[in-house]
């Protein structure tokens, strides 16, 4: 699932020229299906990319990470003599110091400027082959791996308080290893399948960067959002608000392997948030956010208020837009939804580790080599990119969190399936990770996307893409086509307990009909089945945009980056969204409560403020 911070997220597709699926019963074409109606222009990208080595100091070196390496060496000798051996223990110590200032409505809501350190203990007993990483079958013991992971550490760099701590969660972890090997080798005694090996053996690595500072004027940004949040409430809202988020993120890395890494950086947000509630009960919203690796560089008031003037704007159609009714044809996904719609109908369903699980759906296993969307795109995931045509990716990471440098996946060349984001979870065909093994802090790391991109080799403008919008509304005898400029937020379901379906919640959406009309309505959900999505893409226009966000999953909340062209789809099915009851206010707002009897024109004020 992906979301804006703070809100929700996207979903794509997009057909062109007919290709069977990859389908048992359909056969693949020989050649790549190229449509030669498509100018032979490439969407530019410009990118930044950042070396995985670049920056290491090792001079730099915190006396953490020898303190580390000493506790985790001592208790890999002894457990190698053990009865049940570990053949690998990494330690990953976080530092994390969080700010953030919000305000709405020139009022102060949050304030708020925490520190925290925690540890994370993994632990493999067994082998690579088989580990207690290995998926339990049986939902009764589940609650066996559900321990809380993470664990307290005390700040500062005493060596017998940092080792003391890591001796307690080491035993604790050792001996919930035991008790989840002891099932998971029952289990295998009666299995009939043999899965990839629960593990890849990964060269170690060596990397130091300096420890970041966080600088942050907190009386300059308290008066920045405090303003910043009475200019938001404009037009129709009468919620509005600003915020301010810095973070400084620091993590010690050992392993038994020999890896040592240390990684220290900082990350901001600015946003602008206004809200109103349409009149038959439904809650609108729009946000606008800029993000960047320093307060200090995120934008100043000049484009604040460009922010402002747009969500105030969109808010305002919002609250006339009418409902959307039940439809599917032709439709446009703008660049940031476009980018969303593949982070949620392809992105999920190449990460690693789905690949094995027969809990998954498993939609492309076996389609490497094939070619599974038109031969003018091509996608890969690469976390090693800071910055994309100027814009600062969120899914940029120097090492990922199993202590593999980032790299590039190759995902799909034009059109043909060349791999997955990989872990370090082995998988037929792809024993080894590249870098993209991820998790929130205290989470089991799983194969996740990082900074996911996808190229077109064949484009036409933004004009000429609208233009076919409406001959293929014209073809398809629709009255109207649809464009998505903005989505919230959305999920996919990958289980194969559920039906493989997306689903994403546009926030701008517009009917286009036939004779050039544009219509904003409200309400809309886009869902359906990935492969046939993929199947109906059709053409991608100029330039690629950039939708930065955090995506949850079962390693918990990542940041991650999704960049794509905009693209027409043949046909998507469009749903009304949820709509919660409207439920009347118990008491008129205060702040004209005393007065409500005094004329009837300060009743109606009342009711049109509620």
């Amino acid at each position: 699932m992906l979301r804006k911070i703070g809100g929700l997220a996207a979903v794509l597709l997009l057909s062109g020229c007919p290709k069977p699926t990859t389908g048992p019963d359909k056969g693949l074409p020989t050649e790549p299906i190229v449509d030669t109606s498509l100018p032979e222009i490439p969407v530019e990208i410009s990118a930044e990319k950042v070396a995985p080595s670049e920056g290491n100091d090792p001079s730099a070196a915190s006396p953490l990470l020898a303190i580390m390496a000493k506790e985790n060496a001592r208790w890999m000798e002894q457990m190698a003599t053990s009865r049940a051996p570990a053949y690998y223990l990494g330690y990953t110590i976080h530092d994390k110091k969080i700010i953030a200032l919000e305000a709405e409505s020139g009022a102060l809501t949050v304030d708020a400027d925490e520190q925290m350190r925690a540890l994370d203990v993994e632990i493999r007993v067994g082998s690579p082959d088989l580990d207690n990483r290995h998926p339990l079958r049986d939902p009764r013991v589940e609650q066996l791996t559900n321990f809380p992971h993470l664990a307290t550490m005390p700040r500062g760099e005493d060596p017998q308080a940092i080792s003391h701590h890591l001796y307690l969660e080491t035993d604790r972890r050792y001996r919930e290893a035991l008790r989840v090997m002891s099932r998971i080798a029952t289990e295998q005694s009666i299995a009939t399948k043999e899965l990839p090996p629960d593990f890849s053996h990964e060269k170690p690595e060596h990397y130091i960067e300096p420890i970041a500072t966080l600088e942050f004027d907190r009386e300059v940004w308290e008066a920045r959002v405090r303003e910043c949040s009475k200019r938001a409430v404009k037009g129709v809202a009468t919620r509005g608000s600003c915020r301010i988020d810095a973070e400084l993120n620091t993590v010690y890395f050992v392993n038994s392997e020999g890896s040592v890494i240390q990684q220290s950086w900082t990350t901001s947000r600015l946003a602008v948030s206004v809200g109103v509630k349409a009149d038959d009960g439904m809650p609108l919203g729009r946000m606008e956010q800029e993000f960047a690796p320093t307060p200090a560089e995120l934008p100043g008031v000049a484009r604040e208020n460009e922010m402002i003037d747009l969500v105030a704007k969109d808010l305002n159609g919002l609250h006339k837009a009418p409902l959307v009714a039940p439809w599917s044809g032709p439709i446009i996904l703008e660049g940031r939804a476009t980018a969303v719609f593949f982070h949620e109908v392809f992105g999920h369903r190449i990460e690693g580790h789905r690949q094995k699980n027969p809990d998954f759906g498993r939609t492309f296993t076996e389609a490497i080599g094939k070619e599974i969307m038109p031969s003018w795109l091509s996608v890969y995931d690469d976390p090693t990119v800071r910055k994309l045509n100027g814009i600062y990716l969120n899914g940029f990471y120097h090492f990922d969190d199993e202590g593999v440098h980032a790299q590039r996946a190759e995902l799909v060349d034009k059109g043909v399936l060349k791999g997955f984001v990989m872990g370090r979870s082995p998988i037929d065909g792809f024993p080894h990770s590249n870098g993209h093994g991820r998790s929130e802090a205290g989470a089991a790391s799983v194969a996740r996307q990082g900074n996911l991109i996808v190229e077109s080799s064949r484009s036409v403008t933004k004009d000429e893409l609208y233009k076919r919008l409406i001959d293929e509304v014209k073809a398809q005898g629709k009255e109207y086509g649809m464009v998505f400029t903005d989505i919230s937020g959305g999920f996919t379901k990958t289980s194969t307990l559920d039906a493989q379906t997306f689903k994403v919640q546009p926030i701008m959406a517009y009917r286009l009909y036939a004779d050039g009309r544009k219509e904003l309505v409200r309400g809309v959900d886009i869902s359906g089945l990935p492969l046939s999505v993929l199947d109906n893409l059709m053409v991608a226009a100029r330039p690629l945009e950039t939708f930065n966000g955090v995506c949850g999953a079962e390693s918990g909340w990542v940041p991650v980056s999704a960049s794509a062209p905009s693209l027409l789809v043949k046909t998507v099915e469009v749903e009304l969204g949820y709509k919660p009851e409207d439920v009347d206010p118990v008491l008129p707002p205060p702040s004209i409560r005393a007065s409500l009897d005094a004329t009837p024109s300060i009743r109606a004020s009342a009711e049109t403020q509620r």
